[in-house]
């Protein structure tokens, strides 16, 4: 299912189409655009261990020098690695909505966006103007929006500058956003210029309120509506200011029952959407939802792999990213089907990404060998209707107990220690032996 997927969405005259249309000063010569992506998935994917050891394993279909991959790597316009994402995205999004009972439905009637920000981590050394520092070097940032009806990250947003601040991102991000769409976002993004802006294009916000980046005035008093799973739920209308613009929210203010980590006793959640659109338990479970985008970024640092320490130019660290998410949308793609396939529940509840990526992994490089490339090219050639089909076909024959996910317990206070200033070092056997009395 992975690899007629992968046919599927990176079929090489798309992936070129896209470098094409979105291109500013670079152009392709010999090392196409379609065959960077390729050598960068297999790095994204852990098939591969490096950029390097991937462009050995392509080195006859490539027929170029490794100097020539990092030279077009380091060259990269960010603005390629956002059309790759936005423009297969859609691809992928036609896949998923002609499978029936694939789509799931956060809110009624509405599409809703969750919004999040990523920093890289440091980078090794190996630019030649990093060799003289010993500060972690970082090589960039991106915003992303994630569709939470189909799982799939539709919009990037890459900044080469790491210390830029994300709500510097924010009006590029605007100029993706339309009419209707929900966007879900903490209260880092919960600035003035924003919530204006995304009503200015139509656009719905379920937001967390920031104590320090609104100027508002409060209209009548605060009601209590009932309680969420979370706590008491209250609600109040208030007046955003901005010059002499005026905006009318609602805030959803959530009693918590329990603090949150960092001590909080309540939640206060802004949106512009109507009492008929949404009743204030559901903006506040919609809220709660907004974990969903952590979730991807963190199974792109564990399962897959985003950040290449290795390469330390910001282009080519924005570059290995996007082709890391280009890697989660596919995976959305397939899980999709089993969903379908297997029920919403049953899959969310019990299938591993860890267990299920890394089979894909082992299986991928026997593939290879035992299949012949060209097998695959039917694929290439499929609507989205007829693959979506195919894959619903392939999805009924897994065997989920393959990939059966753990279950966390309560975590549990951790022991005291000894401060092992004295002895550095113990002899397991020897503490085992006196614990248990022999």
């Amino acid at each position: 299912m992975v690899r007629a997927t992968l046919e599927h969405l990176m079929r090489p005259e798309r992936l070129d189409q896209i470098f094409e249309a979105a291109r500013q000063r670079q152009y392709q010569k010999q090392l196409l655009f379609s065959q960077l992506v390729a050598v960068m998935s297999a790095v994204a994917t852990r098939q591969q261990q490096s950029v390097h050891a991937s462009y050995l394993a392509a080195k006859d279909q490539l027929g170029v020098s490794p100097a020539a991959v990092y030279d077009k790597l380091k060259g990269l316009e960010p603005g390629l690695s956002a059309a790759l994402i936005r423009e297969t995205a859609v691809d992928a999004g036609q896949i998923i909505d002609a499978m029936n009972d694939a789509r799931k439905t956060v809110l009624d009637g509405f599409e809703v966006y969750y919004l999040d920000g990523n920093h890289l981590a440091a980078t090794e050394h190996r630019v030649a103007e990093l060799r003289t520092t010993r500060e972690g070097p970082l090589p960039g940032q991106t915003l992303a929006l994630l569709d939470a009806q189909r799982d799939l990250i539709v919009e990037l947003v890459p900044c080469e500058d790491g210390h830029a601040q994300e709500r510097s991102l924010l009006p590029a991000l605007l100029e993706s956003i339309v009419a209707a769409m929900v966007i879900v976002a903490d209260r880092n993004f919960c600035t003035t210029k924003f919530l204006f802006g995304l009503a200015a294009r139509g656009a719905l916000f379920v937001i967390r309120q920031h104590a320090s980046t609104l100027t508002y005035q409060a209209v009548g008093r605060r009601k209590r509506i009932g309680r969420s799973e979370t706590g008491v739920v209250f609600e109040q209308a208030l007046e955003l200011e901005q010059g002499d613009e005026r905006l009318r929210v609602r805030r959803i203010t959530v009693e918590l029952d329990h603090p949150t980590e960092n001590g909080d006793t309540e939640l206060h959640v802004l949106t512009n959407l109507s009492p008929r659109q949404a009743a204030a338990p559901d903006v506040a479970r919609v809220y709660r939802t907004r974990w969903t985008i952590e979730g991807a970024f963190q199974t792109l640092t564990d399962v897959l792999r985003c950040e290449v320490e290795t390469l330390g130019y910001p282009q080519a660290a924005l570059f290995s990213f996007a082709v890391a998410v280009l890697a989660w949308n596919l995976y959305a793609v397939v899980k999709n089907a089993l969903r379908a396939a297997h029920g919403r529940e049953t899959i969310d509840e019990t299938l591993s990404d860890h267990h299920l990526v890394q089979d894909v992994i082992l299986t991928q490089t026997g593939l290879e060998i035992a299949v012949d490339p060209t097998a695959w090219e039917r694929h290439q050639r499929r609507s989205p209707r007829e693959f979506a089909r195919e894959l619903l076909r392939l999805a009924r024959h897994v065997s989920l107990s393959r990939y059966p996910q753990k279950k966390r317990g309560p975590k549990k206070p951790p022991p005291r220690k000894t401060s092992g200033q004295r002895n550095h070092h113990i002899a397991t056997a020897r503490l085992l032996a006196k614990t248990r009395g022999k």
